[in-house]
């Protein structure tokens, strides 16, 4: 039985539940965990999963009730072998890191992975560094990272840490200043919030010198120029590292304590200006967000809340303004991940302990009934994208009382049905117009998977 104590009205203890070791984990640190197609994608800088059982370097896959597997042909990733950041575009999982070849690839920092075909492919001949960022933006694939070139498997193209590929060609944000755009560091986030592309890392300035860029910035892909999201001096302290679209606002988590006039790690900014987060962490680093519902989870090195509660590294934000801890939490490094898969929480990171020491982890965990697990048998749910590109949603086993729900970025809901009483059935999700949608199918205890769509 969970039981809920309230501390004053700021506090929620989640009583009674726990974090899991996932099926034996990987031996060094997850960095990026992203739900699709029915499996948990896991990338970082590990060389085995399962323990020391299945050598998968720098990436791998969860699948819930099956365990851990390969993905694609060969042992994973070459030379470093380490995976940063996963998006999907175009019905392939795209993968950013440092690496130099890939399966049966010999991809260079970026590649794609065909789930149809089982094999790798570079993206654009790859990029010259690191890849940090990933997004899909008007139907263009946006690549963040240390790197200087791009297109490395042909004539390289000099495009400094922000390049857009096409599908066909590398163009730079601002073709005036492909190799000053961003100054002192990269992107760590690209965000879509009202109607435009919010670019968020740790660089500390923006063309050459320009301060009122730093760490927050909005690319105008019409003008092809970084503009400011914030008013003159008003902006971070310090870098970003974690950015999200929740109950209308952008979230956005770091290394500041300062945002403006907004005090604390996170902040809640309305396109103009932050506020202040009640409660939120002031010490620490923020290093990821996830939203799910109503509910905002924030993880990375902090250890207590603004008013003092220990979390240790996770906490969940109600969106009445309520923190919970989840369980001890999680020890003794950062947490750099979360995902909603399964309809459970997970987490990665470096870390092999939960919060109390009592529970050994291997970097990366699963939190037992955050919102409930169904008992009995569950529906299982894919989604296939036809040569027409139309989507269709198929579904195998019970899917009584399943509701699907088409959200658009800003996570403003479009559409919402029940999925009808059948043993199986395929269903066709139409999308409203081109661009980049969310695809929830939610059970009655909760959300069961999410899926990313994009429309060209």
């Amino acid at each position: 039985m969970i039981r809920l104590l309230s501390v004053g009205s700021a506090v929620a203890f989640l009583w009674a539940q726990s974090w899991s070791d996932v099926a034996g984990g990987v031996d060094n640190s997850a960095e990026v965990l992203y739900p699709w197609q029915g499996a948990l994608y896991v990338g970082g800088r590990f060389q085995y999963v399962q323990g020391t059982a299945l050598q998968a370097q720098g990436i791998a896959r969860f699948v819930a009730g099956q365990g851990w597997q390969r993905v694609g042909p060969g042992q994973g990733a070459g030379g470093t072998g380490h995976i940063h950041v996963m998006t999907e575009w175009n019905g392939k999982l795209i993968v950013g890191g440092e690496f130099s070849g890939i399966g049966n690839s010999s991809a260079q920092n970026l590649a794609a992975y065909d789930p149809t075909t089982n094999t790798w492919s570079a993206v654009g001949g790859g990029v010259s560094g690191p890849v940090y960022a990933l997004a899909v933006y008007d139907d263009e694939l946006l690549v963040g990272g240390n790197f200087t070139q791009v297109n490395m498997a042909g004539t390289p193209q000099t495009i400094f840490s922000f390049a857009r590929w096409t599908g066909s060609q590398w163009l730079a944000p601002d073709p005036n200043n492909p190799s000053q755009l961003l100054v002192g560091g990269v992107p760590r986030a690209f965000v879509p919030f009202q109607n435009k592309l919010y670019v968020a890392g740790n660089f500390v300035a923006g063309y050459y010198n320009d301060v009122n860029l730093a760490y927050l910035a909005i690319w105008d892909k019409s003008a092809q120029q970084l503009r400011p999201a914030y008013a003159p001096g008003q902006g971070p302290n310090n870098n970003i590292w974690a950015a999200v679209v929740w109950n209308n606002k952008l979230y956005l988590g770091g290394d500041f304590t300062l945002f403006g006039n907004a005090a604390g790690k996170l902040v809640a900014f309305d396109g103009t200006s932050a506020q202040s987060v009640p409660g939120a962490p002031t010490s620490g680093r923020i290093q990821s967000l996830l939203a799910v519902g109503n509910d905002l989870y924030v993880a990375g090195s902090f250890t207590s809340l603004g008013n003092g509660t220990t979390v240790n590294r996770v906490a969940k934000l109600s969106s009445t303004g309520t923190w919970s801890t989840l369980g001890s939490g999680l020890g003794a490094t950062i947490v750099t991940s979360l995902a909603w898969y399964n309809n459970t929480l997970f987490a990665g990171g470096n870390f092999t302990q939960d919060g109390s020491g009592s529970v050994n982890l291997s970097r990366i965990a699963s939190f037992g009934g955050v919102s409930g697990l169904e008992s009995g048998p569950k529906a299982t749910f894919m989604l296939f994208r036809d040569a027409e590109g139309n989507y269709q949603l198929r579904a195998t086993g019970p899917v009584s009382e399943y509701r699907v729900r088409l959200l658009d970025v800003s996570g403003r809901t479009l559409w919402e049905k029940p999925i009808e009483p059948t043993a199986q059935g395929t269903y066709p999700i139409p999308l409203p117009s081109p661009g980049l949608y969310l695809l929830r199918v939610w059970s009655p205890s909760g959300e069961v998977q999410s899926f990313r769509l994009s429309s060209p």
